[in-house]
């Protein structure tokens, strides 16, 4: 489905990722992880076209994605969440629901003026009410963000994401700011929509939030790949608890 080949990405004299190379399975859960300034963020901004590489390539379903802008990334069937919620804070949650169709269709202008462009409306409405039953949010479909627990913010982003129907979808830190009893619910969700056939990659710090969702794991450390595997083998794996722990004996 996503084939990283030698990317590399330079910020003037810095070089925040170094020939990194992996292959995502087909289908299921993946997670990229690392400590702080590993280059994780930067890698999904490669992937979804809002940093250009220096270097390499990204291939999506068999496509060369590399030199694609963001809303063609998105058009190719690629959804995300951000780290930090990319909200409209003057919108309602339903109204910020039609950020995830804008650019992946679009009604006819023409149809629509002569009111022919009934059905697409009624079926985006239909879809929008599904996505945020889907996560349980709709007793908050008509309030302001600012007036929303964060909570919930966090499970209408996962919302807006599925909205067009992605095959493939790029979690950035979904866990990040929830409870415990949050996170179960949120794990739960995210299962239910790889089981949809929606291939995950997720970048996440919670260790047991990963260990409860990923089948394969990658580690960046200073923008290089230092392991991929199985959550069991990344856990165990020496260059890996180093970069976390600082440990020479680790």
């Amino acid at each position: 489905m996503l084939d990283i080949n030698n990317v590399g990405v330079s910020f003037g004299g810095v070089r925040a990722l170094n020939e990194v190379t992996f292959q995502m399975p087909e289908t299921g859960i993946s997670a990229l992880i690392g400590p702080n300034g590993a280059g994780k963020t930067t890698l999904f901004n490669v992937i979804t076209g809002f940093v250009q590489p220096t270097d390499g390539t990204v291939i999506f379903a068999g496509k060369d994605i590399t030199p694609y802008k963001s809303e063609q990334v998105f058009m190719s069937g690629i959804s995300r969440t951000f780290q930090n919620l990319n909200i409209i804070p003057e919108l309602t949650l339903r109204e910020n629901m039609y950020l995830g169709f804008i650019g992946k269709e679009k009604p006819s202008a023409l149809k629509t003026l002569f009111r022919v462009s009934r059905g697409y409306w009624k079926d985006a409405h239909r879809r929008i009410e599904e996505c945020l039953d889907f996560v349980g949010v709709t007793e908050y479909a008509e309030m302001l963000p600012g007036s929303v627990p964060y909570g919930v913010l966090k499970n209408f982003e996962l919302a807006r994401a599925v909205l067009s129907s992605p095959k493939m979808l790029l979690l950035d830190e979904p866990a990040a700011g929830l409870n415990l009893a949050e996170k179960e619910n949120l794990a739960k969700m995210v299962k239910k929509v790889s089981e949809n056939n929606v291939c995950i990659l997720m970048v996440e710090h919670d260790m047991q939030f990963i260990s409860s969702l990923a089948d394969y794991v990658v580690c960046l450390n200073f923008g290089e790949v230092i392991a991929r595997g199985t959550y069991a083998e990344i856990r165990e794996n020496k260059d890996v608890l180093k970069a976390y722990l600082g440990d020479e004996d680790a």
